[in-house]
């Protein structure tokens, strides 16, 4: 027996959803901020086991290498490329500081220069003890307070906090306080953990604890040890949803006027600097080594459906 009947529509709304190329290419950028873990668990910097050791030799350590690589990305997508640089759980002049300044100023917050370039950490490393415990409340307090602000004065930035960390977080409540607010701001939060501790309370308490997902969480030597993904691509995989629901919640869009200007004007440019996947059909960075063709968060060429 087949069953028929009729469906009757009272009223409709037709929307058209936006792709990542869409926003950037309207002005939309996202901005780079970054928070160090120096907790003695790191052991002494001077040492060869330390995972704060400078190298000699211009390898580098696992802070460097997630600074550098999530960082080439993002940099592209923020026009004047400097970012804020914070350190947690070290000791500063005899006082512990859960949100210090990787510069070394008392007031400016940012890194002057591109994510290989680090003078700010290698400069820290030498000047701050290392201490405990680890706490993110304090950081992600301050990301938050810098989307807020942006928030009242310009819609068109979007944040990305990567939090580098070789412990377990200690101010769990805090944090997720945190994550609550930040989910209805302009931030998403990139977590990686190095060096050899537990971090499966890490990935267990870091997820979907707010009204929107903010947080994905990568332990370095799991990625390292596959050999499939880079550190970048296991973080940034989530970021495209991340921004696209952020901005589709709040109706903002790249506008129209923008859009038409930047397809007739810009477009060349555009494929110059992302060549097409002929697979996926997305666009991928040719200046960028690490980010896989999959990734959605670049659009597509065609209309999103």
């Amino acid at each position: 027996m087949v069953l028929k009947g009729q469906l009757f529509v009272d009223q409709f709304c037709e929307k058209q959803l936006y792709s990542f190329i869409d926003y950037v290419s309207s002005g939309f950028e996202l901005n780079f901020m970054v928070a160090v873990d120096f907790t003695a668990s790191n052991r002494n910097p001077r040492t060869l086991d330390s995972l704060h050791y400078i190298d000699p030799s211009g390898q580098f350590n696992a802070y460097q290498q997630a600074i550098m690589e999530v960082g080439e990305v993002i940099q592209f997508y923020d026009s004047d490329r400097r970012f804020p640089a914070w350190g947690f759980g070290g000791r500063i002049n005899g006082t512990i500081s859960h949100c210090f300044n990787l510069n070394g100023s008392a007031s400016g917050i940012e890194c002057r220069r591109g994510p290989r370039d680090h003078g700010c950490l290698c400069k820290c490393t030498e000047q701050v003890a290392l201490s405990g415990p680890t706490l993110f409340g304090q950081v992600i307090n301050n990301a938050d307070e810098i989307a807020g602000r942006s928030v009242s004065y310009n819609s068109r930035k979007y944040f990305v906090l990567l939090i580098i960390t070789d412990g377990v977080l200690i101010d769990l409540q805090e944090t997720k306080d945190a994550l609550v607010r930040a989910s209805d701001l302009p931030l998403s939060i990139l977590i990686v953990g190095v060096g050899g501790a537990d971090f499966k309370q890490m990935a267990n308490s870091t997820g979907r604890v707010a009204t929107r997902d903010i947080v994905q969480f990568v332990p370095m030597r799991e990625v390292l040890a596959g050999g499939q993904t880079s550190v970048a691509q296991a973080l940034l995989e989530e970021l495209p949803g991340q921004f696209l629901t952020y901005m589709r919640n709040r109706d903002i869009t790249p506008g129209a006027g923008n859009i038409a200007q930047t397809s007739a004007s810009y477009a060349s440019i555009y494929y110059e600097l992302f060549p097409v996947s002929h697979s996926t059909h997305h666009i991928v960075p040719r200046h960028c080594k690490y980010m896989p063709e999959t990734m959605v968060w670049y659009g597509k060429v065609t209309t999103d459906d």
